[in-house]
């Protein structure tokens, strides 16, 4: 009773801060900044891509990212664990801890060590993290969320191709240029070491599955592959990439 109480303070909170940013109050001027972190982070909308599941409208850059130029490492951002808010956690420079977390609002900015390989950051796996309707611990700004795997697949249906930047890195052009995502790396959810930055994407969806499985979005320079997955283990930090809140349902 008491988390449920506390998920319902933490929404309205989250609402009335809404409505009193008026840098996150959106509309369709593509050319608006959305500002974030208490002014860190600058983000635009992307022209919508039009797919058979109707129009997608994507941030221009991963969360955490100081520039959309994905030629540059300024443009990989930050690597979250499903689920988790922005804390602090999420960050490349940030500490490791191997306390688990006993709740969904973790205690401290560190990224956590998935020793026991439970695949998650908390003691009890939370489906609803990131996925319900309240977007509990949604890391995007107001009016924003996470893909799912089925925009996913929707715009990789359009002509994906992984690309050199010319600078030693890669990225992924989907629908010739209308979105471009870099290789920004993993981090190791049982180490808490980065991998494979600049020669592999990994994107979380906003999909959830049980054990601790999330959907993600993966693609791979060595493979040339991309692949749509309902396996990635929540204690691995990877790229969030946001999408417009459009109820698709009008």
């Amino acid at each position: 009773m008491l988390l449920l109480k506390n998920r319902f303070i933490l929404f309205f909170s989250f609402l009335l801060f809404c409505a009193m940013v008026s840098a996150q109050s959106y509309d369709e001027n593509f050319s608006k900044p959305i500002v974030t972190e208490k002014g860190n982070f600058t983000y635009y909308e992307l022209f919508p891509i039009r797919t058979e599941i109707g129009d997608i409208i994507f941030l221009d850059r991963n969360l955490g990212a100081i520039s959309a130029d994905v030629s540059s490492s300024d443009s990989w951002g930050d690597l979250y664990q499903w689920g988790r808010a922005t804390d602090g956690h999420e960050k490349r420079i940030s500490d490791t801890t191997s306390t688990i977390s006993p709740t969904y609002e973790a205690r401290n900015d560190d990224f956590i060590i998935d020793s026991a390989k439970a695949n998650d950051w908390i003691v009890s796996p939370d489906d609803y993290l990131w996925n319900d309707k309240d977007r509990t611990n949604n890391p995007c700004p107001c009016g924003y969320r996470l893909p799912t795997e089925e925009e996913w697949r929707a715009v990789l249906s359009l002509g994906a191709e992984i690309k050199s930047t010319g600078a030693g890195s890669y990225y992924l052009d989907i629908a010739d240029g209308e979105l471009k995502l870099p290789c920004a790396g993993l981090r190791n959810a049982y180490t808490g070491d980065f991998q494979y930055q600049g020669m592999r994407g990994y994107y979380w969806a906003g999909d959830v599955k049980t054990n601790g499985l999330s959907g993600c979005m993966d693609f791979n320079k060595a493979e040339i592959t991309t692949n749509v997955t309902d396996y990635g283990f929540r204690a691995f930090g990877r790229s969030v990439r946001c999408v417009k809140d459009i109820d698709k349902t009008k």
